[in-house]
């Protein structure tokens, strides 16, 4: 089941069950709004990809058997200038990252989106997180991949070249996200520690301790250096 939640009164306003076009329940272990929050995106542990409309409460669009493994992570990438599609990037089990284009159905569904898998990248380890950077240059967007083997490999958007590998952290990264400038990258780990990166030359800044669990998600606060 998904819930819908009212940041302000806390109270949930809509639960959906997530199934597949043969009606099996789904197990969700990601999901983002897409820009306007009227549809979210979900990656299920099946492999699916399910867009659901927050107003009515249906999945809306099916991406069936989209990864062969569990979808452990996706992001949104608003549209560049001069672009008329945002991107979407799953990362999963079966080692693969890939990337799709969200676009407008045809007919009498042509106000919800539906996805187009454009691009796949291969991975030599299962893929736990991935993010896109926030430049708008598209000349400097890099995509960031955490996988098994306790690494977050930073490629070149545009091209998928090997860019930069960040080491440090013992166990595998379970969440990151990177400053609003791309000068830094701050990650959480199974291991308990936060790593904060420069993303010039990939080097740890610092490492924080703390925690006595693993660090299942972390973002920053817009416009800043600061993050929880």
């Amino acid at each position: 089941v998904v819930k819908i939640w009212n940041v302000s009164s806390r109270s949930c306003l809509r639960s959906i069950a997530a199934a597949s076009s043969g009606n099996a329940s789904c197990y969700c272990l990601c999901a983002a709004f897409l820009p306007g929050n009227m549809h979210v995106v979900l990656g299920t542990r099946e492999g699916h990809l399910l867009l659901i409309d927050v107003a009515s409460g249906d999945i809306v669009y099916r991406e069936e058997n989209a990864h062969d493994g569990a979808i452990w992570s996706l992001d949104i990438r608003q549209p560049s200038p001069g672009q008329d599609s945002m991107s979407l990037v799953t990362g999963s089990a079966d080692k693969t990252v890939k990337f799709f284009e969200v676009e407008s159905q045809e007919g009498e569904n042509s106000r919800h989106p539906m996805l187009v898998h454009a691009r796949t990248l291969q991975m030599s380890d299962d893929v736990m997180c991935v993010r896109f950077s926030h430049s708008t240059d598209p000349t400097k967007r890099l995509v960031f991949v955490a996988s098994l083997d306790s690494t977050i490999k930073v490629f070149f958007d545009d091209s998928l070249k090997f860019f930069l590998s960040l080491y440090g952290h013992k166990l595998p990264v379970l969440a990151f996200d990177s400053s609003d400038d791309d000068t830094i990258l701050a990650s959480g780990g199974a291991d308990k520690s936060i790593k904060i990166f420069g993303l010039d030359f990939g080097d740890t800044h610092r490492t924080l301790y703390g925690h006595e669990d693993s660090i299942t998600d972390l973002r920053f606060v817009k416009r800043t250096h600061n993050f929880f």
